[in-house]
């Protein structure tokens, strides 16, 4: 049996190096704790002043100001450029949990949420203790049962499984106090802000954050607000805005049948075009890592967010496209598009295909250049991690 040859040993002189190496990248993990602790006193003075935790002007010149200090280091441009980007929201991040943007006169309310011991219902129990919020955490293993807290909360979150929301939504309805408030984290809203308005009598706004739980980051991410029953010059209206913004969300503002419109595009239309490619993929024949081996940057990144799609929750993403109301209407013209590509291909019609694409090129318009800038930064640091 033949054996295995050697490995070369590392030389001395590069041992030394990379000792060298680590010594500096310590300095720099202590010189990052520093300028964190630094951030946090000017957090303070921040808050002492009403002042917002993103000042983009200070960022701009930041960011020109270590491009030229870039330039006179040698040093790569888009690299340091992607490296401040990061320090700069984790720096708004941190900024944002020490409750930067928090009035001093933000109103103290119990918080019920129910299903909090989810990832979602969990973030969202964090971020309202964080703001100086009374939480109540209800769910399947809590001491602490569901109508139980609802009952004494004065604001009643909901975030559960969406196959069993609205049967939740119905049951805890009546426990939600007249001048209260009822509320969802759903990624559909005209079935539960429905069921919320029948079952209560308290006001009833719809939440849907536009990320998952396992994000790194709050600071702007988007959250859709549907009012679907706010009283005039409403308070609770006023105080979920003041916590969500304080704590960096950018808030959109929908109706439940436009939100639910634009969700088949964005959650039904996207899920479902990974779903058939990954089950294309899965029934080509060729084995994922022989594709791997020829993957150009492009494959590697769809391939990356069809992977990414199938190691989550089938529960999940089988219920967003069955509750969508415009589901079907969106798989329809699914198929629609691929009947049309198809056809040009199994006609080898070039001139067709051609028209198809401009067709398709036409409707993103100037999206088309942002998106190849975009797209171009994802391939680079997808590369770079290999």
């Amino acid at each position: 049996m033949t054996q295995s040859p050697e490995p070369n040993p590392v030389p001395q002189a590069l041992l030394d190096l990379r000792n060298r190496i680590d010594r500096i990248d310590n300095q720099i993990m202590d010189l990052l704790a520093e300028r964190k602790s630094v951030v946090s006193e000017v957090a303070g003075v921040k808050k002492q002043h009403t002042l917002k935790v993103r000042d983009r002007v200070r960022e701009a010149s930041l960011l020109e100001d270590r491009r030229r200090r870039c330039e006179e280091l040698g040093l790569r441009n888009e690299v340091i450029e992607s490296l401040y980007r990061v320090v700069l929201t984790a720096s708004r991040d941190h900024q944002a949990a020490m409750g930067t943007e928090v009035p001093a006169d933000l109103q103290t309310a119990k918080v019920a949420v129910i299903g909090g011991r989810g990832a979602m219902g969990s973030l969202f129990a964090r971020l309202f203790e964080e703001l100086g919020q009374e939480v109540l955490v209800a769910d399947l293993e809590t001491t602490l049962t569901p109508k139980e807290a609802a009952a004494r909360a004065d604001a009643v979150l909901i975030s559960v499984p969406m196959n069993c929301t609205v049967d939740v939504i119905r049951e805890l309805g009546p426990q939600v106090r007249e001048d209260g408030l009822f509320f969802d984290l759903t990624s559909t809203k005209t079935d539960p802000t429905r069921a919320m308005c029948e079952s209560s009598r308290g006001e009833v706004i719809g939440l849907h954050p536009m990320f998952g739980p396992n994000v790194h980051s709050l600071q702007e991410q988007r959250v859709v607000m549907v009012p679907a029953r706010v009283h005039e010059q409403s308070r609770w209206e006023h105080w979920l805005r003041t916590c969500l913004l304080a704590r960096g969300f950018t808030l959109l503002d929908s109706t439940a049948e436009s939100h639910d419109r634009t969700m088949s595009v964005v959650q039904v239309l996207t899920h479902f075009s990974t779903e058939v490619l990954g089950l294309a993929l899965a029934r080509s024949g060729v084995p994922v890592d022989e594709t791997l081996r020829f993957a150009s940057p492009v494959y590697l990144i769809e391939l990356v967010m069809t992977a990414r799609h199938f190691c989550q929750s089938a529960e999940l993403y089988g219920s967003i496209h069955l509750a969508n109301p415009n589901a079907r209407e969106i798989v329809d013209g699914f198929q629609s598009s691929l009947e049309s590509w198809r056809d040009v291909v199994e006609s080898g019609d070039l001139v067709a295909f051609e028209g198809l694409f401009e067709e398709t090129h036409a409707f993103f318009g100037e999206v088309s250049e942002k998106a190849m800038e975009q797209s171009t930064f994802l391939i680079d640091r997808l590369v770079e991690r290999g």
